[in-house]
């Protein structure tokens, strides 16, 4: 859908997603964020980048939570894996300069909204500073987010960052990278290669995919 989502689609999505209160571990303040009703919305299969389609609403975008008091955002996996210097460092170098963000009152997010949460996440993981792996895979949910809106440039700059992101990351870490296995990351690397023109490296990540 565009971006300018009309009353009807907004019912819809609406109908899978709740109000949540959660306390942020970075300035211990509690707000509220959407997310997905577990089991509610139907997975209908995957694109060819492993991006996740349901059936009435676009998971991706509620995948964030951002703290509206101090400006911490992390994916619901990450949002209470901090240490206290993160956390230190997190307050002086976001939280002492967020000036917050006005909107967010809607039944559900725009994508325009859920950009800036993973913008936000992204600034979060590197000033944490988090592993590359989540760096990289932020870029590639950002990448998907840009597909939505049809913003193919912007989809491909990112694309290109978690590509370029997760190639570093495996020269110093070890699956499971983000959630996923060794066999699913080889996959993945083997098609942003293909999508960057790699050919010879996606090939190589399709072989080890292949012999897993």
């Amino acid at each position: 859908p565009s971006r300018g989502l009309g009353d009807v689609y907004k019912r819809q999505e609406g109908m899978y997603v709740y109000d949540k209160k959660i306390e942020c571990p970075v300035c211990m303040k509690e707000f509220t964020t959407k997310i997905v009703k577990t089991g509610k919305a139907r997975f209908k299969g995957s694109e060819m980048d492993l991006r996740p389609i349901y059936e009435g609403v676009d998971t991706i975008k509620y995948d964030v939570y951002m703290c509206p008091h101090c400006g911490y955002s992390a994916v619901s996996r990450e949002f209470n894996n901090i240490t206290h210097s993160q956390r230190k460092t997190l307050m002086e170098e976001i939280g002492s300069k967020y000036a917050g963000i006005s909107g967010g009152h809607d039944e559900i997010y725009s994508y325009d909204e859920a950009v800036v949460r993973y913008k936000m996440a992204l600034l979060t993981a590197i000033k944490k500073p988090a592993k590359l792996s989540e760096c990289a895979y932020l870029c590639l949910k950002l990448s998907w987010l840009y597909r939505s809106m049809s913003e193919e440039k912007i989809e491909e700059h990112y694309r290109e960052k978690a590509y370029k992101g997760f190639e570093e990351a495996l020269q110093k870490e070890y699956p499971p990278i983000c959630g996923m296995d060794e066999n699913t990351i080889s996959y993945l690397m083997s098609v942003l290669a293909y999508k960057s023109g790699d050919n010879a490296v996606s090939y190589t990540h399709l072989r080890a995919h292949e012999t897993e």
